[in-house]
């Protein structure tokens, strides 16, 4: 995986995290909730980009890598 492909693939998790813990979409059937957050993921994933660097700066910064 590339430095590129990791920083998506991390970002889009983090999205992921904060929707399920936000309890976005609670109306929808579970299969139609999957789909929209799939949406989400592909169009915002970026937008999570500067939190991911802030906490590879704070494990730097306590000396774990990683």
């Amino acid at each position: 995986m590339t430095p590129d492909d990791e920083i998506e693939a991390t970002a889009r998790a983090l999205l992921r995290e904060t929707i399920e813990r936000a309890g976005w979409y609670p109306s929808l059937r579970r299969s139609e909730r999957e789909k929209r957050i799939a949406q989400d993921l592909h169009l915002h994933w970026h937008l999570m980009v500067p939190e991911l660097r802030k906490r590879l700066e704070q494990g730097i910064r306590q000396g774990r890598c990683g």
